[in-house]
């Protein structure tokens, strides 16, 4: 009676559904790791913005350049951010160029998330309506970062699982099949 054992490209294949899998997982892990730690980072700068007094914050903007509104020079911000439920949402922003605040990314244009405080509307002479700001600060908009990342991550899981699941259903029913042939033989 000879017991009946997995060939080659069976073990191979067996392998790769094993390192997929550990792949997948450490891959999914990587990617909570890093949306935690900048969802911490930024809870902890809306926790400080909010502290000084700055109660608004301002994500997805991008920074535009520098423009002159009834003679006075703004530099110029605009926020958009993509939403599902309630449309998209698109907000000029314009603070004095005279302004100090704390510029975390002074060479950094998209993808923005500005702490301030509103201080009022102005139309320029097309009447389009800017937000006034009292910036605290500007930083990277790691919401952005994070959620796109989990969102990619969330995708290839989704196309990947069930692929590493069937492939592993697979194999177990060709090993028990063989087991069966083996202790019938």
């Amino acid at each position: 009676m000879e017991k009946k054992k997995l060939t080659k490209p069976w073990k191979i294949f067996g392998y790769i559904i094993l390192v997929a899998l550990a792949f997948l997982i450490v891959f999914d892990v990587t990617v909570w790791i890093v949306y935690e730690v900048q969802w911490d980072k930024y809870v902890e700068a809306s926790a400080q913005a909010r502290e000084s007094g700055y109660s608004n914050g301002y994500d997805v903007c991008s920074r535009q350049g520098n423009i002159i509104i009834d003679g006075k020079e703004y530099v110029y911000f605009e926020a958009h951010r993509e939403v599902m439920l309630d449309g998209d949402y698109y907000e000029n922003l314009i603070v004095a160029t005279d302004d100090v605040y704390n510029d975390k990314c002074p060479d950094k244009n998209d993808n923005l998330e500005i702490f301030a405080n509103e201080i009022g509307y102005i139309n320029d002479s097309n009447g389009v309506s800017y937000t006034v700001l009292d910036i605290y600060q500007i930083d990277k908009c790691r919401q952005k970062i994070s959620g796109d990342l989990a969102w990619k991550a969330l995708f290839i899981t989704i196309f990947s699982a069930p692929i590493i699941l069937i492939a592993g259903l697979v194999w177990l029913i060709h090993f028990f099949v063989l087991k069966l042939k083996s202790n019938n033989a």
